[in-house]
């Protein structure tokens, strides 16, 4: 019965993780025009998956980082403290997702974490110098960074398209037709034909010029690089999220008793429940990062999945905790300031958001952790 239980938490929480946080890879390409929810969301889907299944092969240090490395040692975990920390971290992600707005399961699990373990076994239980360094460091430093690279990454890009509005974003490549010569004055049967060299021609701007002049050309547009960076965020987000959940299960899978669930098996599970998530809740968040923060064009969408992308994937590898929801939140704010037409209303309720994450999740894990005390006797 406990492994049924702790299954039926992790899913939970999985599916809970994937409705609020598909949308931080695929909400550019809804916003930007490039495609509609249900193609976006079925994308951030299957890269979501990938990435999940990929965590448990690339993603060891966080696994560690979640899994022993934020209680003091010394300490006695219990079943009913480990259950309760994923229920209140999965159930302050499920408000959220239902009132639409982008938090981070990982604050979520943060904040149940430190409020049950403080509960359960007191304050000089948690290691507080591990959790200032590897968990909050990372998630308060990575949303600026994700906003000073985004407006960067546009700076530079419109400073060499020179201002202009027709920016550069195709780019076309073309082989030119041999010329073929006879070798002879006269055209005989055993004459030698004489190819010229082959010449590849390749050039740019904007993708309507490009598929209007020259429609046989190869083409490769800045829509096409963003349904790829918006893959490769979706991809950083299952590696980073999927070995924090997993952590945690196996945890409370060795205090269950006899039977212990596998890591890879929790690690299919917590995959599958995040792509259910995505698929069947995920719209809902989506709506409001594509089209209530700020409008947006490709450019824009692009270069904040870009860095999205580059800086989740390196702290799945490097075991730094970043939240996916700050993260890209933070390049879409960017691009909002960057054009002037951020929704300061929107940005108001989802800074809030994050800020009540922390209390609200130990809050909800304690009273988890009561209630399930007082069930186990």
């Amino acid at each position: 019965m406990t492994v049924v239980l702790v299954l039926l938490v992790g899913v939970f929480l999985a599916y809970v993780n994937g409705a609020n946080d598909v949308s931080k890879g695929i909400a550019t390409l809804v916003g930007s025009g490039v495609t509609d929810y249900r193609r976006a969301i079925s994308w951030g889907a299957a890269w979501t998956a990938a990435g999940g299944f990929l965590g448990a092969l690339f993603a060891g240090a966080m696994l560690t980082t979640f899994g022993n490395g934020l209680l003091a040692p010394g300490t006695t975990p219990t079943f009913a403290a480990a259950v309760a920390l994923v229920l209140g971290a999965a159930g302050w992600v499920l408000f959220a997702t239902l009132t639409g707005l982008p938090v981070s399961t990982t604050h979520a699990i943060v904040g149940s974490l430190t409020g049950v373990a403080a509960l359960a076994y007191g304050t000089g239980a948690v290691r507080w110098g591990a959790l200032g360094g590897k968990v909050f460091l990372p998630l308060l430093v990575s949303p600026f960074a994700a906003l000073l690279l985004t407006g960067l990454l546009l700076r530079v890009t419109r400073s060499r398209a020179g201002g202009t509005e027709a920016r550069t974003d195709c780019l076309c490549a073309e082989v030119e037709p041999a010329v073929v010569a006879a070798a002879g004055a006269s055209f005989h049967r055993s004459s030698a034909l004489v190819p010229a060299e082959l010449k590849l021609r390749v050039t740019t701007g904007p993708a309507e010029v490009c598929a209007s002049s020259q429609p046989a050309t190869v083409r490769l547009t800045l829509d096409h690089l963003h349904w790829l960076t918006s893959g490769a965020a979706s991809l950083a987000r299952g590696m980073n999220d999927s070995p924090k959940m997993v952590a945690l299960l196996v945890a409370a899978s060795a205090l269950a008793g006899k039977a212990t669930i596998p890591a890879p098996n929790l690690f299919a599970v917590v995959t599958v429940a995040m792509v259910a998530g995505s698929l069947v809740a995920g719209r809902r968040v989506t709506h409001v990062l594509a089209e209530k923060m700020t409008a947006m064009d490709h450019h824009e969408g692009f270069s904040a999945n870009l860095v999205t992308a580059g800086l989740v994937t390196a702290g799945a590898i490097y075991g730094l905790p970043m939240s996916t929801t700050h993260v890209s939140s933070g390049g879409i704010i960017s691009a909002g300031f960057a054009r002037g037409s951020l929704n300061h209303k929107t940005l108001r309720d989802i800074v809030l958001a994050w800020i009540v994450t922390l209390p609200a999740a130990a809050g909800l894990g304690m009273v988890a952790y009561l209630v399930a005390r007082a069930i186990s006797g």
